[in-house]
């Protein structure tokens, strides 16, 4: 464990972070096929059990994610080799807990975010220590800083932040990664409408940080489950020895290789969506309704209603789903909302203005 008595920033080395892993799993052998065990190029395939009668789907899936690694390396201009891909970042965030937390340890979320960091904990049987995001949803840095001790093995971060929309100060952000006894995860699931916040260019400054991101906000692939890790290669060695040999089917693969070979496409239809996210803050600012739109650098609005409850059921009655977000620390009364096509933006606006 990290001495809290030390200077506010910490210097990590690798055997410090190698001390914050589970230690059964230090020396952890990974599944390993003789396929990946060859150095070469294989002519015949006799291995591993499979159907020899070729139909694109016939033999296993690349367990390292190679093609998928090299391209998503190229956009992002990183190491590959510095690179994991989970089935979707939720396997990430268990992944990441797991690895890191014994029962009883601490991981250290600020609310209302994410829900899958409080899940992951609970099955890793690690206490979950909330601390309220403000009432415009910035970080209590003191109140976050006393919360840490010697339990304490994860700081999630998600910048820009769900279900808020907005992004953490950079200052801030450097100063949390610089002085947590731990491991600090920063979900960047949104990254892509502000590839400029993304702390991946920086990552190399930071040995105790975990990138997280996704493909399925703005390049549109929600529905494939691929979510991309960038740490450093023990945290990388770690992730891929606990993961299972084959997460990434030869489905998702191809449909992500396809997406990710056309990078234009995507950001326009991050830029429209902006502007759609901007077209509807600015209507909804007008409805009697509203009490409050919260500021976003995402694909979605946070808004506060005047009674969010008979909106949200208004809604439904017309066959609109929205997120109620009302349960969730300093978010009484909002309802998260993302921007869609302008036709079901402006279908939303219409039953919006007709709820008195």
């Amino acid at each position: 464990m990290i001495d809290l008595t030390t200077p506010t920033t910490i210097n990590w080395t690798p055997q410090k972070i190698a001390a914050l892993v589970r230690p059964n799993l230090l020396d952890l052998k990974a599944y390993s096929s003789a396929r990946s065990e060859f150095k070469g190029v294989a002519e015949v395939l006799l291995d591993a059990n499979e159907s020899p009668w070729e139909t694109g789907r016939n033999r296993y899936p690349d367990p390292n994610s190679t093609a998928l690694r090299e391209a998503f390396g190229k956009i992002r201009n990183f190491n590959p080799d510095q690179i994991v891909w989970g089935n979707g970042s939720d396997e990430l965030v268990d992944q990441i807990t797991r690895i890191f937390c014994n029962p009883g340890e601490a991981v250290h979320a600020l609310p209302p975010t994410f829900g899958m960091y409080k899940v992951a904990a609970g099955i890793a049987g690690a206490e979950f220590r909330a601390t309220t995001l403000t009432k415009d949803f910035t970080i209590p840095v003191d109140e976050l800083k006393a919360s840490w001790d010697d339990k304490s093995k994860i700081l999630w971060l998600c910048s820009p932040n769900n279900p808020s929309g907005n992004a953490i100060d950079g200052e801030v952000l450097e100063d949390l990664i610089r002085s947590f006894p731990g491991i600090v995860v920063l979900d960047e699931a949104y990254i892509d409408f502000v590839p400029e916040l993304s702390f991946v260019p920086r990552l190399a400054e930071f040995p105790n940080l975990i990138i997280t991101q996704t493909l399925s906000k703005g390049w549109g692939m929600a529905g494939i489950r691929c979510g991309a890790a960038f740490a450093s290669p023990f945290i990388i060695g770690m992730l891929n020895t606990i993961k299972m040999p084959y997460n990434i089917n030869v489905l998702t693969t191809g449909v992500a290789l396809e997406a990710l070979s056309q990078p234009a496409a995507m950001q326009e239809k991050v830029d429209t969506l902006i502007a759609e996210r901007k077209r509807l803050e600015r209507a909804l600012w007008e409805l009697e309704i509203v009490n409050h739109v919260f500021p976003s650098v995402t694909n979605f609005l946070l808004v506060r209603f005047k009674d969010s409850a008979k909106v949200y059921q208004a809604l439904l009655d017309q066959g609109i789903v929205v997120r109620n977000q009302a349960y969730q620390p300093n978010a009484e009364n909002c309802l998260r909302i993302t921007a869609g096509l302008v036709e079901e933006n402006d279908r939303l606006l219409g039953a919006l203005k007709n709820i008195q």
